[in-house]
């Protein structure tokens, strides 16, 4: 979609032109599309008209903070270890306990994601005019919520370890806990199972990061709207990258979404294309993107592209 070219040119040439001119290429056929975010209506338009996608956001939000805030059992832990009393390992139950229930939390929230990322794609979908995908408090709004959720779970992998740790002893002991002279600890017992689950879904890196693609490339596959979805994403992805290759942001806030949409556009785009974002065939130019995103710090004092070669599946 992005990509131009002319029967006339040799392949050579073909190959010569990308190479120099891959900022050029990408944005050429819509060097007037500039996606500013930072209006707070397209907030407003996503408070009042996809409540569950907005409520999903705060509560990614207060997970995350939960998270910064966590101390870890590592004290604890060591100490039952090294002195297995009874005393001791009820002491690391009580420190741990609430981890894995908050690890258990950002487990559902990771499953509801399924509800969500399609059906905001679906409705960025149903735009068919590509050049009015950016232009409206409606899909400026969904480019955003996408973003922030994806923003949400680039930030959730980088935190992850602080109590990721506490998970496995939690799991080691977990069958004597029923047993615990803390009558809060013996309820709040995690089942079994869920908490199988819970060691599979955190044995990723990226936990969080492949939930929300997964259910991306799972949308598009199962509805055969792969074409019409890296469509959309190839659209944002151009107006966020003219935003910023131009200067165009019209607030630090708005650049700063900018980034995040096209990070968060590339992603999705190298995972749900058969070919990748870094084939020729892309409709993305990952290259141009990346020297354009470099100096950008997105999560952790990551920076856009650090996250970008840790959660694309071609691009490293």
């Amino acid at each position: 979609m992005f990509r131009s070219g002319s029967g006339s040119h040799s392949s050579g040439s073909a190959r010569n032109s990308r190479d120099n001119e891959p900022a050029a290429r990408f944005s050429k056929q819509f060097s007037d599309f500039i996606l500013n975010l930072g209006d707070l209506r397209n907030v407003e338009y996503i408070r009042a008209n996809f409540p569950e996608g907005y409520t999903m956001l705060l509560t990614g939000h207060e997970l995350i903070q939960r998270i910064r805030e966590y101390e870890g059992g590592g004290d604890e832990i060591r100490t039952a270890i090294s002195q297995p009393t009874a005393e001791n390992e009820e002491a690391a139950w009580r420190k741990i306990c609430p981890s894995a229930a908050l690890l258990r939390q950002c487990y559902d929230y990771a499953q509801s994601i399924d509800r969500i990322i399609p059906s905001i794609l679906e409705e960025l979908c149903g735009q068919v005019n590509d050049h009015d995908l950016g232009r409206t408090d409606r899909n400026r709004g969904l480019a955003r919520l996408l973003a922030d959720l994806m923003q949400n779970a680039f930030t959730f992998d980088a935190l992850k370890a602080t109590i990721q740790n506490d998970l496995s002893y939690y799991r080691r002991t977990q069958a004597r806990m029923p047993r615990s002279q803390d009558e809060k600890i013996a309820r709040g017992v995690i089942p079994q199972d869920v908490s199988n689950h819970m060691s599979l879904f955190y044995a990723y890196h990226n936990p969080m990061v492949k939930a929300v693609v997964d259910s991306a490339s799972q949308f598009a596959k199962e509805t055969r709207t792969e074409a019409l979805v890296l469509n959309a994403l190839s659209t944002l992805a151009a107006g966020s990258f003219n935003t910023l290759k131009q200067s165009k942001a019209d607030s630090a806030e708005s650049e700063q979404l900018c980034v995040f949409v096209l990070v968060t556009c590339c992603v999705l785009y190298d995972w749900i294309s058969e070919s990748g974002i870094s084939s020729p065939q892309s409709t993305i130019d990952i290259r141009a993107v990346a020297a354009t995103v470099s100096g950008s710090v997105l999560v952790e004092s990551t920076t856009a592209d650090s996250v970008l070669r840790a959660n694309c599946r071609t691009y490293r």
